[in-house]
């Protein structure tokens, strides 16, 4: 089945919007409704087009995410943090229940090894930094760097989703430093939103591509 290319369009012009516009600037109602628009209008236009409900409520948890963490305060921040980490989660078992994930090979232990070591560090770089929210931002840690891993399973559209997963991992690199350990600017604000967004695209267009075949 199709989606329903004019919410995907729509969802893109508003994600412009929002990256050209709106990604640096401080907290409103109106950005927040940006961002959180660029998401949910790809989630309802993807509604019917075969993708597997995991992965859709992956999408939907993630744009709830989106909401969350673009409001003020640590409560905002907490809720967002656990609607992403939901998000991973969906995602993580749509890729395995969906796919006919084969045998690890080469790039998947690349992967995994580059994955666990950037885990690793964090705990030198990031961890000391974020005060009460440790536990949150370590188990968040995980849950991402586990979705990379599982999106290197050969056997799914690997391309599409492991895509996905590492602009995924890198958006959150970057936002991670700008929460925890120095606000960025423009240019960090506009990476990690351009990098999430693919990610997103990416991940889509892998469950909807597999579903086709």
């Amino acid at each position: 089945m199709e989606p329903n290319w004019a919410l995907i369009a729509a969802g893109a012009v508003l994600a412009l919007l929002y990256g050209g516009v709106f990604c640096w600037r401080g907290e409103s109602w109106l950005r927040s409704g940006v961002k959180t628009g660029a998401v949910v209008l790809p989630a309802l236009g993807l509604m019917g087009a075969g993708l597997p409900g995991l992965a859709l409520a992956g999408l939907w948890a993630c744009a709830a995410g989106d909401f969350l963490l673009s409001r003020p305060g640590e409560g905002a921040l907490k809720a967002g943090i656990g609607a992403f980490a939901a998000g991973h989660i969906l995602y993580v078992v749509a890729f395995l229940t969906a796919f006919p994930m084969g045998s690890p090979d080469a790039l998947f232990w690349g992967v995994a090894v580059v994955l666990v070591a950037l885990g690793a560090s964090t705990e030198v770089w990031l961890s000391p930094q974020t005060g009460a929210l440790r536990p949150a931002v370590r188990g968040y840690v995980v849950l991402i760097l586990s979705m990379g891993i599982c999106a290197a399973l050969p056997g799914g559209p690997r391309i599409w989703v492991l895509s996905g997963a590492l602009c995924f991992v890198a958006s959150d690199l970057i936002l991670s430093t700008q929460i925890f350990i120095r606000p960025g600017g423009r240019g960090p604000a506009v990476a990690v939103w351009v990098l999430y967004w693919g990610a997103q695209a990416l991940l889509m267009a892998g469950f909807w591509t597999f579903a086709q075949a």
